[in-house]
């Protein structure tokens, strides 16, 4: 392949050359002008010449009045322009004028000044042509004893970079570099060193290192401890006899006060040993580094490595739970959730208590703090009661322990109410021993009940579980009292005055004062309040109203469960008038006396009454199905004990438990795939692999398949040959002077198009460069080469795509190149476009229904999709839904059962970059068998929702 690339190029600066000074002003300006000139000019000859304007007409100028000035910042910009200008003819040799910089850079090499020293052995890293770093060399070794430490540092540079780009200039390098490491102090130095050795010479590395393994490396810098850790990764994958030893050096190197350091050695450990010591000394590490570090960023990934560390030894890991738990006094949502996630899995019945305790005192001192967004603490409260309540559950033993406390929070308007609500519901269903206890604090704190949910699960639980006459009846009386005095919607009488008519409103102020001294003299337990109001008549005419409601006098406030009914909450009324109805069927059922019955009946008949004439009358008014469904209820309080009847109360509890049973199922048999590994799995045995890996091969790649020999993981590389055939796309046609056509390859963060350029003519085409151009959040991340290819040459050029939100994007360019037969004009080719699918970024995932509905209020961009299809049952096209657009469905199976002709269900998935992607499905079918309905997506982001959308149109 004759392929040539263009010359590097280490930096590139925006400079607009419209209003930029010719080059003979330039050289006036750097041959008489001062020092302050000479800087800003050399800074407009660098950019001028970076931006594509060559200034080696200046070269001369620069040799005689730049570089033998002594001032350091022009210095720093005389090797900048050094760095950047052609060093070479045409023909490949080196310009004459070269050998006065090489004289100049002699005596910068010798300066007395440590700084200008520094910055020329720096330069000299960057040095290409062996002719200019051919006379530099015996003042490069001649720099590793200098006094200070930055000459040295850089001087270990410099070596490193001649002997890898021509070693036979220094070759006795490795030699000197070993001495250094022995007599050398500087941190910084020492690890320059260091590199050089392992990179050029590892025989020597090894050599010098198994000499110096008994003296304290702690003592060393940090820097220095990184380049040795990565040397013991690679001895114990070249001689893994003698990993014992190199392990004992890690293990010292846990002492290190470095995080870098701490980090490092564990993520070696992990890779390097699977004993029990050595996960455990990992582990310890990284909870620790969760407690010490200060960046939140370095802490997610902290717990990334935990939870790679919990998948594969879970048992080792539980014995650091309590420390791991004591980071949640971080400030910072995102690591509380995943460390509470984390932690979930590890408890046991021999750390629940403990672990329910450490909670306890979490959510009071939640509670306690004022500080804060008041929405960051409730969602932190709300995710230590669900953590709770899944540890409760999970070790019934416990849950005496917190219930108590829980109950105290359902009193709160907070979220974190319902989620209490729903533990005790659970609590109260799974453990009959703790029914009592729960009942009656219930039924005291019911009256301080402000959430509507809250209230309704209370009335369930209040209806179902009351097992004795004298519950069913203190749980009534309660009820009643709440909701005292009757009637609900208080009678009103208006009396209207005209703001035209003076007559009129005199005689209403007459009337108004009687009833109020009417009002006066009734006394009793009612007052009448009067409040003032002003409407429009239809006329346009202004009126004053004044209501006089009978006011209660030995209570000022309405309770909370009143109040919400009388504002039109009818949901909550069907709720009551059905627990009403149970404890009157309850009743019936334990046998009381007659009277009992009786007046359990009047009085829950008194209160169904009373919810009647108040939706009636309420404006808007009850609605057409909690109308009938009270009206039901009455009906069953009229009955008398009966099958039917009994039935309603078994039936309830059965549901409850039948819906608990499903939600404790592992999911897609999970639990199964963890415990057993199918017999003829194959077992991949690291000796054996030199064919596949290669000399080369990294030691991560053999611990992943010992992973999935041990774990059952499953470890896709993606990289046999049919797999990367199937991710072929023809990007031009056959006909077309070149033939292009890539390899599509999605990492997590970034995409890899690795483009096959062929040349099918017969002229040689130079200056060939693939330019692509992205639309969407994708970036190019590399600037696009040069190429010469001859008639019939191909050239595999790889360019690297930076994805940063899921998004549909589309990658489209074109190939430009010269030929001899077109003299002036440049050819082109352009390449068919390349669409990123936004499914390679999507996978299902799962969420409680209280986080679905959060998130469904909470994101604000949503996307309408109208569905017309000719499936044939609506749950194909679920199924075909799901399939397409790699969301879970949340509904469960058994909602989902049946023949019916509509299906609503919620759809659920996360992107790599945390994204959440929420859909609800609503479809019905028609007699003639077609299915319509609406796909409704919501997103916190505009991208997500359009181009799920756009999938499913698609593939409708």
């Amino acid at each position: 392949m004759t392929a040539t690339q263009e010359s590097s190029c280490t930096q590139l600066i925006f400079y607009d050359a419209s209003s930029a000074p010719s080059q003979k002003e330039l050289k006036e300006a750097v041959e008489k002008g001062d020092t302050a000139v000479r800087i800003a000019k050399m800074k407009q000859i660098i950019m001028l010449h970076l931006n594509g304007e060559p200034q080696n007409a200046l070269v001369m100028t620069f040799i005689r009045f730049v570089l033998p000035s002594q001032d350091h910042v022009l210095k720093k910009l005389a090797l900048y322009f050094l760095e950047i200008m052609d060093k070479t003819d045409a023909g490949g040799k080196l310009l004459p004028e070269m050998i006065l910089v090489c004289s100049f850079l002699r005596n910068d090499l010798t300066s007395p000044n440590e700084y200008v020293r520094g910055c020329t052995l720096r330069f000299v890293c960057k040095l290409r042509e062996e002719e200019l770093v051919e006379p530099l060399t015996d003042a490069i070794i001649d720099n590793l004893q200098h006094r200070h430490s930055y000459v040295r540092r850089n001087a270990a540079l410099a070596v490193f970079s001649v002997y890898q780009r021509f070693p036979h200039l220094l070759p006795d390098a490795p030699d000197t570099m070993e001495k250094f490491l022995d007599s050398e102090s500087d941190p910084s130095s020492k690890r320059n060193a260091f590199i050089m050795l392992f990179n050029c010479a590892q025989e020597h590395a090894i050599r010098w290192f198994r000499r110096a393994i008994d003296v304290d490396i702690i003592a060393s810098g940090d820097i220095f401890q990184l380049a040795i850790v990565d040397l013991l990764k690679h001895l114990c994958k070249k001689n893994p006899q003698e990993k014992p030893t190199y392990l004992r050096v890690i293990f010292q190197l846990l002492n290190s006060k470095s995080s870098a350091v701490l980090f490092q050695c564990a993520s070696t450990l992990l890779t390097l040993s699977s004993s029990p010591t050595a996960i455990k000394e990992a582990a310890n590490t990284f909870v620790h580094l969760l407690n010490t570090h200060s960046d939140n960023n370095v802490r997610l990934i902290v717990l990334q490595r935990l939870e790679d560390i919990k998948k594969r030894f879970p048992e080792l890991l539980s014995e650091a739970l309590m420390d791991l738990l004591r980071t949640l006094s971080i400030p910072h949502m995102d690591i509380r959730k995943k460390v509470l996630e984390l932690s979930l899995d590890m408890v046991s019945s021999s750390t629940a208590e403990k672990v329910l305790q450490f909670l306890k005192k979490e959510l009071i001192k939640s509670q306690a703090e004022n500080d804060g967004d008041k929405a960051t603490k409730h969602d932190y409260r709300q995710t230590l009661v669900r953590s709770i309540h899944t540890i409760a559950i999970k070790f019934p033993a416990t849950a005496p322990a917190v219930v108590p406390v829980m109950l105290d929070y359902i009193v709160e308007p907070v979220p974190s109410a319902v989620d209490v609500m729903l533990f005790i519901r659970e609590v109260i269903t799974k453990q009959p021993s703790l029914q009592e206890d729960i009942l009656h604090k219930l039924t005291t704190l019911f009256p301080q009940i402000h959430s509507s949910r809250v209230l309704r699960t209370t009335l369930w639980i209040l209806g179902v579980h009351s097992k004795t006459v004298e519950q069913t009846v203190h749980v009534l009386e309660t009820i009643k009292s709440t909701l005292q005095p009757f009637p609900l919607l208080p009678e009103e009488k208006i009396v209207v005055s005209s703001s035209k008519s003076g007559e009129n409103g005199d005689e209403d102020g007459q009337e108004e004062e009687k009833d109020g001294a009417v009002g006066g003299e009734t006394g009793g337990a009612s007052a009448m309040a009067r409040t003032a109001g002003i409407a429009v008549r239809e006329d346009g005419t202004y009126v004053t109203t004044l209501h006089e409601t009978a006011a209660s006098s030995n209570e000022t406030l309405e309770q909370p469960f009143r109040t919400l009914l009388v504002s039109g909450d009818f949901f909550l009324a069907a709720v009551l008038c059905n627990t009403l109805a149970k404890l009157v069927v309850n009743v019936q059922g334990l046998g009381a006396d007659k009277s009992a019955i009786n007046s359990v009946k009047a009085d829950a008949m008194d209160i169904v009454g009373e919810v009647l004439r108040m939706g009636t009358r309420s404006s808007p008014p009850i609605d057409d199905d909690t109308h009938e469904r009270i009206q039901l209820c009455q009906q069953l309080m009229l009955q008398s004990a009966n099958p039917f009847t009994n039935n309603l109360l078994d039936q309830s509890r059965t549901a409850l438990s039948e819906m608990l049973a499903a939600q404790s199922e592992p999911e897609d048999g999970a639990e199964q795939t963890r415990k057993f590994v199918p017999v003829d799995a194959p077992v991949t045995f690291s000796q054996l692999m030199k064919s596949r890996l290669g000399r080369g091969a990294n030691i991560d790649i053999e611990m992943e398949d010992v992973t999935v020999a041990v774990t059952n993981q499953v470890v896709s590389r993606g990289s046999t040959f049919l797999s990367q055939l199937n991710r072929v796309m023809q990007l031009t046609g056959f006909s077309d002077p070149i033939y292009c056509e890539a390899t599509v390859t999605v990492h997590q963060f970034d995409i890899l198009l690795d483009v096959l350029v062929v040349n099918q003519t017969q002229d040689t085409m130079q200056n060939l460069t693939v330019e692509l151009a992205t639309v969407g959040d994708l970036k190019l991340c590399e600037r696009p080469h040069t190429y010469t290819l001859a008639p019939h040459e191909s050239v595999s050029i790889k360019a690297n795509i930076k994805v940063s939100s899921t998004e549909t994007g589309i990658i489209f360019g074109s190939v430009v190149y010269d030929t001899a037969s077109a003299a002036n004009e440049r050819s082109c080719v352009i390449l068919n476009d390349v669409h990123i699918d936004i499914m390679d970024y999507i996978s299902p995932a799962s969420c409680p229904a209280t986080q679905f509905r959060s998130m469904w209020a909470e994101f604000e961009w949503e996307n309408k999709v109208a569905v017309n299809t000719t499936a044939k049952t609506l749950r194909e096209y679920l199924d075909h839904l799901l399939a397409n657009t790699n969301m879970k469905c949340l509904t469960s199976d058994s909602c989902l059962a049946g023949d019916c002709d509509f299906l609503s269900a919620n759809l659920y998935a996360k992107s790599t970059f945390g994204e959440d992607a929420l859909a609800n499905v609503s479809i019905q079918r028609h007699a003639d068998g077609k299915t319509e309905g609406f796909v409704r997506i919501r997103a916190k982001t505009q991208g997500i929702a359009l181009s799920l959308g756009e999938k499913i149109t698609q593939k409708s």
